[in-house]
């Protein structure tokens, strides 16, 4: 299923509204007021739409041209300003340290085990100094048939991300729903000193 064949309301990832890992991060604070946020795998925009409804410069990037056509869509009906485009999260087009946040709810997940190395410099590369990041991915738990091949233990994400980033939380949430994914997240800030050696 694809968004140039299916419509965007049709697909079994997408939300209407934001995901629950970004809601959290706004009602505790997590997401700096006003910051220019970027979600990387946007799909439909239903992130990007929420935080410019909440006052930041939002902007989505997606490899689909039918993601990013649903997006610019349902921001121009919703009378939102947002920078949607197509791109690849291995090479970001945006400079250093320009961004406040990344948010990623299912982009992360889908790549090879050879292509995340290189994802987590992109996103540490765009983030200032002490920029967030709000990570979700479908667990390992989750053993389904559907969902992506690549399912991330927690373990394997602090391995990888550790270096750059400071874990301030993690969570696992079970699936809403039978059929439905398990989840972990996490909130990461970008290290403003490196990362200290093993003693």
């Amino acid at each position: 299923m694809t968004y140039e064949r299916t419509p965007y309301e049709q697909l079994p990832w997408f939300e209407p509204g934001p995901s629950t890992s970004v809601r959290r991060a706004l009602e505790e604070g997590f997401l700096p007021k006003g910051a220019s946020v970027l979600d990387v795998g946007c799909g439909a925009g239903s992130n990007v739409l929420f935080l410019a409804e909440q006052g930041y410069v939002a902007h989505g990037i997606d490899l689909s041209p039918g993601a990013v056509a649903a997006a610019r869509s349902r921001a121009a009906l919703a009378h939102l300003t947002v920078d949607v485009q197509e791109g690849d999260a291995l090479a970001l087009p945006f400079p250093d340290g320009s961004l406040g946040a990344v948010i990623d709810n299912g982009c992360f997940h889908t790549l090879a085990f050879s292509r995340r190395e290189r994802y987590a410099k992109e996103v540490h590369r765009v983030l200032r100094p002490a920029g967030r990041f709000i990570l979700s991915w479908v667990a390992r738990e989750h053993t389904a048939v559907t969902g992506p091949p690549h399912r991330p233990s927690l373990g394997e994400v602090t391995a990888l991300f550790e270096s750059r980033f400071l874990f301030v939380r993690t969570g696992f949430q079970p699936a809403p729903e039978e059929g439905e994914p398990s989840t972990y997240f996490a909130f990461l800030e970008r290290r403003t000193a490196p990362y200290p050696p093993v003693r």
